[in-house]
Parts: C-alpha cells; sequence; structure tokens
C-alpha cells in the first residue's frame, strides 16, 4: 500500500505535551516542579505563532515495505536505540560458541556481520530487498536470503544462535514468531532478541526515518512506520508456549542520547528530561531450547 496517512502538526504542540508529560509524572512528589512546567506551557501557548513553536512538522505513515524500503540507504546512521542495545548484546553473542547462526530480520545486518566476525556460519533473513541489498554490499560473506519473521526460510532444529533485533514492534501476534524462533533452534540453541520497549509506544514512539524527498519550505517532514506496544508478559507467553526457557531479560531505560536528540530537548531540557528520564526505552531478551 505504501504511504498510509498523512498530517501535521506544529512544533508547539509537541513541547506542550512534553511539558505535560513531566508535569504529570511530578506532580505529587515535587508539586512545585509541575508550576514551573505549567509555566513553560503558557509561554509556549502565548507565542504559538512564533519560532520555534510554529515550525510546520509533516508526518507521513508508510506501511511496512513502502517504509523500510525508503528507510534502507539511511539505516545505518546513528540511532540511540543501537547505541543502547550492542553494548548489552554483543557480550552475550560473544559468550556463544561459534555454530550456525540466523539472524531473523536482519534488516542491513549489522548482527549478522557480527555473528560471521565470530566464526558462526550466518544466515540473515530479511522482507525487505531493499535492505537485503545494503546488507550484501556490506557483508559479502553472510547468506542473505528474503523471508518473514512468521514463515523463515530455514529447515528445522539446524540453528544454534538466533538474533532478531529491532523488528518484533512491527509483528501484530508475537506467538507465529516465537513458534518460528523454537522451531529453527536446535536443542541447547540460544534467542537474544531486543525491541524497543512498550512503555516508549504507548508514550508516542514511531519508527521514524530522515527523509530523502523535499521537505515543507517552512518545515520538517518525519516519514514514519508505527510501531506495536506489545506488554511485556506477551514476550514471556510467546516463549514460554513454545517451550523456550528465559535465561534474562534486561530492560533499558531512556539513554543519554535518546533524550539529547530528542526534539524538545533544545527548548525544554528539563521538561524532557522529567517526562522520559528513567522510563523503559529498550527491552531485551536471552532465552534458550532446553535439550531434551
Amino acid at each position: 500500500m505504501g504511504e498510509l496517512h498523512r498530517d501535521e502538526f506544529r512544533a508547539g504542540q509537541y513541547f506542550v505535551g512534553v511539558a505535560g508529560m513531566a508535569m504529570m509524572r511530578r506532580i505529587l512528589a515535587r508539586p512545585s516542579e509541575g508550576l514551573r512546567r505549567l509555566e513553560e506551557v503558557r509561554q509556549v501557548l502565548d507565542g504559538f505563532d512564533e519560532f520555534p513553536n510554529n515550525i510546520v512538522v509533516e508526518v507521513v505513515e508508510h506501511d511496512l515495505d513502502s517504509g523500510y524500503q525508503r528507510w534502507a540507504p539511511t539505516y545505518d546512521g546513528r540511532n540511540p536505540l543501537i547505541e543502547a542495545e550492542e553494548p548489552v548484546v554483543r557480550p552475550m553473542l560473544d559468550a556463544l560458541p561459534p555454530g550456525r547462526a540466523l539472524d531473523a530480520a536482519c534488516g542491513t545486518g549489522r548482527h549478522a556481520g557480527y555473528l560471521a566476525g565470530l566464526a558462526h556460519d550466518t544466515i540473515g533473513v530479511d522482507a525487505s530487498a531493499a535492505m537485503l541489498r545494503v546488507a550484501r554490499e556490506r557483508f559479502p560473506a553472510v547468506d542473505f536470503k528474503s523471508g518473514r519473521l512468521a514463515a523463515l526460510p530455514v529447515e528445522d532444529g539446524t540453528i544454534d544462535v538466533v538474533t532478531c533485533a529491532l523488528a518484533l514492534c512491527h509483528v501484530p501476534d508475537l506467538g507465529p514468531v516465537f513458534a518460528e524462533f523454537a522451531r529453527v533452534l536446535r536443542p541447547g540453541g540460544s534467542l537474544i532478541v531486543s525491541d524497543p520497549h512498550p512503555t516508549s509506544a504507548h508514550f508516542g514512539g514511531v519508527a521514524g526515518f530522515p527523509d530523502r524527498d523535499q521537505v515543507p519550505a517552512d518545515g520538517f517532514r518525519l516519514p514514519f512506520v508505527e510501531n506495536v506496544a506489545h506488554p511485556v508478559h506477551t514476550y514471556v507467553n510467546a516463549a514460554v508456549d513454545v517451550g523456550l526457557r528465559i535465561d534474562e531479560c534486561v530492560e533499558i531505560d531512556f539513554p543519554e542520547s535518546a533524550l539529547a536528540a530528542n526534539p524538545a530537548a533544545a527548548v525544554l531540557p528539563d521538561a524532557v528530561r522529567q517526562a522520559f528520564g528513567g522510563l523503559p526505552f529498550l527491552l531485551i531478551w536471552r532465552c534458550s531450547k532446553p535439550a531434551p
């Protein structure tokens, strides 16, 4: 389908939302700080037709295939999610003996390439032809295949380690995907999954990416793919229901890089910290398939 929806808002609307979120989180514990946020809201509203409050942000929602096709050329740019994820996931991968590895929803191949560098015989699978083109250019030694998470093109019980990074937020039902992970894993094999934390999606987090087209003369354009907020228990149930054992769960709070990158940080730095600081940002699971 490609483009699903197009709309716009003014930056001042977002600033008011951030200040309101900060005020709600502190209203009981620190009421005086809430009053400061209220004053910031008044200032934004009084100057709503002035810069930077009047910056127009055009938002364009894409479906999964269209969005990642457009994002592929710039996907490997700076990303606070990746910066927070890799220091946790890579030591998990370093601890595993070489074997046969599958990077499911591999994107541009960052985990597939890392696994290959650890001497794993590595397969990367993704549904996006544009992402796979970038991955093949980056890591020509990896066997990249086209396929979707709920129907992986891999034989039963042939994989020692599966990785799936920042992709389940686009899956409506986790059950079939975890069933596929369990199907392809050998007994004793490992599964390592990362995903944006559902709390982030609940507060409006989306998979936004840089725009490659002409932006509006008086503002910015934000293309995005919507994220699904899977509650934490749904990951647990999906894994346990197919016989996987959960060995570790890591929740990472909003890092400094994400707070600094927030569009309101230059205008309302204290409100950004109070709104998002300490909230969970990233969810990482380490699972295994028990031997019989």
